[in-house]
């Protein structure tokens, strides 16, 4: 197994060496080193943000299934209702004029963005574009039916989704129960899949006044919405572009006050997205007493606060699809996270905003790290395991995935070895089937 793993990172290294990317090179996709790590069991992702999920072809499948959801001219998504905007159409309209999963492509995802310009403002555009995706109750269960449907395919059994709770009580009640519904679906298919929320607030100028009314709405589906006997929210995050955001210096006060008054709550922090050498989120959050790093991707820069991440142990929130899109690293080579990894400091992989950054979810991230990283398969292994033992869960569920995972890899490895010995026999070539 490790000897055909080395062959087909060799294989993949030769043909795209490790600068690529996942929205433009679609051959990839076709690679036989990403069929085999779509294949491998993951553990969990634990940074993935609402409702930027499920790959471009899988949203455009949603949209054609809820007609009661249109687009706009400006390839705004609308809820349909008294006053749609004239020349909106559903997703089916669409299609059948003639628009393609490419043109949705260019338009939601960062694909589109202009080439010397600022890749944020082009990505936050997406979101205010597409933030109507999930409207209603409704359409809040079917499109995390379909989320973590996916991710069982590709060998996830947990989701860390970072989720704003809008509107009233009443509302983020609502969907938090969406949620629960969706999850009860999933496991008729797969009755281990765990989901987590970890709710979220922001710190930009449109998030900036709804702070308090957020994270109120967090701490009521914290102690209100449960998953059975266990807390549907497990942690609270702050996120946005921060190198032209509020510093979280901001709500630092207010962080640790909702922490001391609700024990249990966790943190996890967005910090260190940046490549500024001046910026001081990482420091701030870790004065906050933050559970895990979102990011960190500067951390570097900070040797002294490196040496505390490390000497903490705490765990880093890594997103390497993510930060190639967005413009802080190109080459995965080059990613630092490759130096804390090296160091000792706990990694976790995880996707981010996968609708908006690649054509699948999280199985690039793996790849990513495991071409520009040249991490064996045992190392690879041990980024999955990580992934689970750094979850938010319990530690009776977290065994409940310990034994899954002990299990799927043993029939992953079962698979592949009969797979490989067959085609070698017919072919006697060095390669697996797929």
């Amino acid at each position: 197994m490790e000897r055909l793993f080395e062959q087909l990172k060799a294989d993949f290294r030769a043909q795209f060496g490790t600068s690529f990317d996942f929205l433009r090179d679609t051959a990839i996709y076709d690679s036989p080193l990403y069929k085999f790590l779509e294949r491998m069991p993951k553990g969990a992702d634990l940074h993935a943000h609402a409702d930027a999920i499920l790959p471009m072809d899988m949203q455009v499948e949603f949209l054609k299934d809820h007609p009661e959801l249109v687009i706009t001219p400006e390839w705004q998504i609308r809820f349909i209702g008294p006053g749609a905007p004239y020349g909106s159409r559903t997703m089916r309209e669409c299609l059948e004029d003639g628009l393609s999963v490419d043109d949705f492509c260019r338009n939601w995802t960062v694909a589109g963005a202009p080439r010397n310009g600022y890749t944020w403002d082009w990505f936050e555009g997406i979101f205010t574009k597409c933030g109507a995706i999930c409207t209603t109750p409704a359409l809040v269960q079917d499109y995390y039916t379909r989320v973590m449907l996916y991710y069982h395919s590709i060998g996830v059994e947990h989701l860390e989704l970072r989720s704003p709770f809008f509107g009233t009580r009443e509302d983020a009640q609502a969907r938090a129960e969406a949620y629960i519904r969706a999850l009860a679906e999933v496991r008729k298919v797969d009755p281990v899949f765990t989901l987590s929320i970890v709710a979220c607030a922001g710190k930009n100028d449109v998030w900036d006044p709804l702070f308090d009314l957020l994270m109120d709405n967090a701490v009521w589906v914290w102690k209100n919405v449960k998953d059975g006997k266990y807390d549907l929210v497990k942690a609270i995050d702050i996120v946005n572009d921060e190198d032209r955001s509020y510093s979280l210096a901001r709500y630092e006060d207010r962080v640790r006050k909702i922490i001391v008054n609700n024990p249990g709550l966790r943190l996890t922090l967005h910090a260190g997205e940046s490549l500024r050498g001046e910026n001081e989120e990482i420091a701030i959050a870790l004065r906050c007493g933050v559970d895990r790093l979102g990011h960190g991707f500067n951390l570097y820069r900070y040797p002294e606060l490196e040496k505390a991440v490390l000497e903490k142990g705490i765990p880093m929130e890594i997103c390497p699809v993510s930060n190639a899109a967005l413009g802080y690293c190109r080459d995965f080579a080059k990613h630092p996270a490759k130096k804390y990894w090296e160091e000792g400091i706990p990694i976790i992989i995880c996707s981010d905003d996968a609708a908006y950054q690649a054509r699948s979810v999280l199985t690039g991230d793996y790849l990513a790290v495991a071409v520009g990283w040249d991490l064996s398969l045992k190392q690879v292994r041990k980024l999955c395991r990580m992934s689970i033992e750094n979850s938010f869960l319990i530690p009776a569920r977290k065994q409940v995935l310990r034994d899954w995972f002990k299990s799927a890899w043993r029939q992953f490895e079962a698979d592949f070895g009969e797979e490989y010995l067959e085609y070698k026999k017919r072919t006697g070539r060095f390669i697996t089937l797929f």
